[in-house]
């Protein structure tokens, strides 16, 4: 948990959603597939907030927003960001896997778009998706994103081919998990998953799968062409990508999946 915390510590998650065309998209793609369930007066949770680059969004929409963090340092940035814009929304320092703190049956919305990163045991993917399921109203929905392993594989060999080793790709392929000294930080603390797998962590615990979305395409492969775009190049790129991330033939090869499931009744 303190590797964790530091890994997260002085990180700028709104520079990085916002600092390159490809790292927005990610950003772009999420608002679009979450705005239908987000309005004014809507009570939306989410875990792992980082600096509230969502949190902050979803109240400026007027949503009624809670927003848990693990990292203390992450927890007062949001906090400052938010009196800088005067911005209401309720912040606390907590772990995803025990939200005891946030009511049962009190969330239209929760989202959880970072912790199963991390989460490195099915015991606790399943607390955080048990969470979620308990303070959800009946029917209330809930986002997920994963960062799936056939792309990290697909990132070793095109940027870390010290890491393309028979037994970092296996531990890769049956545990999620990367341990090899020469990984980064990141890799380390990580856990990485397969479509499927989340899929069946949601339904196994509660929820209707609605929605499974490649965030990212198969932009991160072609990055340098993506992130050179114009702003009207972009603009086109992301209205063809919001047309096509619904394929499931994209969904392992995309950086980043999202699964929008409802709490069944």
């Amino acid at each position: 948990m303190e590797e964790l915390i530091a890994q997260y510590t002085g990180a700028n998650e709104d520079e990085r959603l916002t600092r390159q065309y490809i790292a927005q998209i990610e950003f772009d793609t999420t608002m679009h597939k979450l705005s239908p369930y987000l309005s004014s007066g809507k009570s939306v949770c989410e875990l792992g907030a980082a600096t509230g680059r969502y949190s902050l969004n979803f109240a400026k929409i007027g949503c009624d927003v809670t927003a848990v963090e693990l990292a203390p340092d992450q927890v007062s940035i949001l906090k400052t960001k938010a009196k800088t814009e005067n911005i209401t929304l309720k912040v606390f320092e907590g772990n995803a896997c025990d939200v005891s703190f946030i009511e049962s049956n009190s969330q239209d919305v929760c989202v959880i778009l970072g912790p199963l990163y991390h989460l490195k045991t099915q015991l606790e993917r399943e607390q955080a998706i048990k969470e979620v399921l308990r303070i959800l109203k009946p029917n209330g929905v809930m986002a997920v994103a994963y960062i799936s392993r056939f792309f990290v594989a697909g990132m070793f060999a095109q940027q870390f081919p010290e890491l393309v080793t028979s037994d970092v790709l296996l531990e890769l392929r049956k545990n999620g998990t990367v341990s090899n000294s020469k990984a980064g930080s990141f890799f380390k603390v990580g856990y990485f998953a397969t479509p499927n797998e989340i899929e069946n962590l949601v339904q196994s615990n509660g929820f209707i799968v609605m929605g499974h979305s490649a965030t990212d395409g198969f932009g991160r492969y072609i990055s340098s062409g993506v992130n050179n775009f114009s702003p009207s190049q972009y603009q086109t790129w992301l209205d063809y990508h919001l047309e096509t991330c619904d394929e499931p033939s994209l969904l392992g090869s995309s950086n980043h999946g999202l699964v929008i499931a409802r709490k069944a009744s």
